[in-house]
């Protein structure tokens, strides 16, 4: 099972650790495995992370996803169940859960959808290190 944790980050941390992606995964692993420090690290997560637009994406899930066979919403709950795969997202205030399970069809369902509406979400899924934008930021060149 894979489980990502997705976080909108306000627009100029974004910026700044574009490429050093790392720096902000270590953040948020500390703030899920380190009990002792939480309140100082949500201090920081706080600093770093916008509160979702859920309305809009509510809206959007459901238009894109109301005629797809398989497609289930219980409130902020959506899933999507296909024949080789399974995704759950559940939309909270300050961040989404994705669960997932067997191919990858039916996440990169919801993280196309998602990537649409923000372009600084940062998915983290801590129990495999892995992380990424769902929408590449774009760099500047200078001449």
């Amino acid at each position: 099972m894979r489980e990502y944790m997705i976080y909108l980050i306000e627009e100029e941390v974004a910026k700044h650790y574009s490429g050093n992606e790392l720096k902000l995964f270590q953040l948020f692993q500390q703030y899920e495995q380190e009990e002792p420090l939480r309140s100082i690290i949500k201090q920081q997560v706080d600093y770093v992370t916008l509160p979702v637009p859920t309305f809009p994406l509510q809206q959007s899930l459901e238009q894109a996803l109301k005629n797809k066979e398989g497609y289930k919403r219980v409130a902020y709950q959506h899933k999507i169940q296909k024949e080789d795969s399974t995704a759950k997202l559940s939309i909270f205030e300050k961040y989404l859960k994705l669960s997932s399970n067997g191919s990858f069809e039916a996440e990169a369902i919801f993280f196309e959808i998602i990537r649409k509406q923000a372009p600084y979400f940062l998915a983290i899924d801590v129990n495999s290190n892995r992380y990424g934008w769902l929408q590449p930021i774009k760099q500047r060149k200078f001449v």
